[in-house]
């Protein structure tokens, strides 16, 4: 279609694309990523209440359980297979815990405040695209809390002693790899895992 030269359609420009991509993962942790498409780094996702994130895990790896306080997500499965996990928080009586199979092309959909965590369950690397409605979406998880609380609370919460606490690996802020157990249920290239990580 040839464009004609006294046309007032702008071309558009280097400002509105963003290799997503090819850009520095923000978060690498035993061998998974995440890369990041927010207001600050596609400065032209300001003021529009959107960010995008790709997610690459290992087989087995799991995203740990996490929250997003001011955002929902929105998730596609580009490749690979994996189990979402995920406890409704709207109310103290009814307690909704799902697990949901996500396979390419699916989407799902997290709640603004849920709880959930995600399971690489196949052979090969899991990759999905995320979309928050918050262009600076904010994530808490349980590592992080309990670095950030500390053994006390969180023995006191639980009603076990805090030495509990004390070995627990909050190493793995974002990613936990594949356990020795699920390593010694061999996990086959191609496969899934044959274990329910939530069960």
């Amino acid at each position: 279609m040839k464009q004609n030269e006294d046309s007032s359609i702008t071309p558009l420009q280097p400002a509105f694309r963003f290799d997503l991509a090819a850009s520095t993962p923000t978060i690498s942790e035993h061998g998974n990523t995440i890369r990041e498409a927010n207001q600050n780094d596609f400065p032209v996702l300001a003021g529009n209440a959107v960010s995008f994130f790709t997610i690459d895990m290992k087989p087995g790896a799991l995203r740990v359980p996490h929250w997003h306080p001011n955002a929902w997500e929105l998730d596609y499965c580009l490749h690979g297979q994996a189990d979402f996990g995920s406890q409704d928080r709207t109310t103290i009586i009814i307690r909704l815990k799902q697990v949901i199979d996500l396979k390419p092309g699916q989407l799902i959909f997290i709640p603004q405040g849920w709880f959930h965590a995600i399971k690489c369950m196949s052979g090969d690397d899991l990759k999905l695209l995320l979309t928050f409605n918050n262009g600076m979406p904010s994530d808490i998880g349980i590592p992080v809390g309990l670095e950030g609380l500390g053994d006390e609370v969180f023995a006191q919460a639980f009603g076990v002693s805090p030495g509990v606490f004390t070995s627990f690996n909050t190493s793995n802020k974002f990613f936990a790899p594949l356990g020795n157990l699920l390593r010694r249920d061999g996990l086959r290239k191609g496969g899934r895992l044959s274990k329910r990580p939530y069960s």
